[in-house]
């Protein structure tokens, strides 16, 4: 136990010193994604701006989403954004927020002749969700046995046009921007409503926490949150 315990003391001891907390994300535009090497997004600029009013340091990193979650999870020091908080996650992590208020929705093919009208009529087909998604969970709460799970949204998507899932579960804001980029999806139904924000592992300092949610607040009263939305729905 003693090596086991050593260990787990210096890397807390080195994460301490660094000071440094550390950001994950995934690719989901408009929210987060990577354009000609630089990360931007709507939440992105978001979590830059209130770092910078907070006088917080901190590096940014993009990983699959599955991974950029787990990691807010279980390593000390380190949070993840876009992130829906729900019920279940609230007491997993600290949370600053909103980054973002969405929709949680079911897209299909443009060519697909899928019609439902309510969530329950959806669960005889076959859903395209995301690995630790919301909407996943969501949906296996609700008793949906058809599920297909992909490490990401454009994963789903590629299956959805390739007819091995008849509908896809996302935020709103991406299936708006995929629209935008010429997929050929179309809206189906609203699942539920998101409340989207920072989502930190526990071990982040309260006063770290309450520093940031003022950053955030100032922006959002500001009127920098929309401005930044009206940038990227403009652009």
């Amino acid at each position: 136990m003693k090596p086991i315990l050593f260990t787990l003391f210096i890397a807390l001891f080195a994460t301490s010193v660094n000071g440094k907390l550390i950001i994950n994300t995934e690719e989901y535009a408009p929210l987060s994604y990577t354009e000609n090497g630089i990360l931007k997004g709507i939440a992105t600029e978001q979590v830059e701006a209130i770092f910078s009013l907070a006088d917080i340091d901190y590096e940014m990193r993009v990983f699959p989403w599955a991974r950029s979650y787990n990691k807010a999870l279980t390593e000390a020091n380190t949070c993840v954004f876009t992130t829906s908080h729900t019920p279940e996650r609230s007491h997993l992590f600290k949370w600053v927020e909103p980054l973002s208020l969405n929709m949680s929705i079911l897209v299909k093919s443009k060519q697909s002749s899928v019609s439902v009208r309510t969530i329950d009529e959806a669960m005889k087909y076959r859903i395209g969700i995301q690995n630790e998604d919301v909407a996943g969970a969501y949906l296996k709460d609700k008793g949906f046995i058809s599920l297909d799970s992909a490490a990401n949204v454009d994963q789903s998507i590629l299956k959805l046009l390739a007819g091995r899932v008849d509908m896809v579960a996302l935020a709103e804001s991406r299936y708006l921007a995929m629209v935008d980029q010429g997929q050929p999806i179309e809206k189906v139904i609203d699942i539920f409503a998101l409340k989207m924000g920072l989502a930190c592992n526990r071990q982040v300092e309260d006063a770290t926490i309450e520093k940031l949610q003022k950053a955030l607040d100032k922006l959002i009263q500001e009127g920098m949150q929309d401005k930044i939305n009206t940038k990227y729905k403009n652009s």
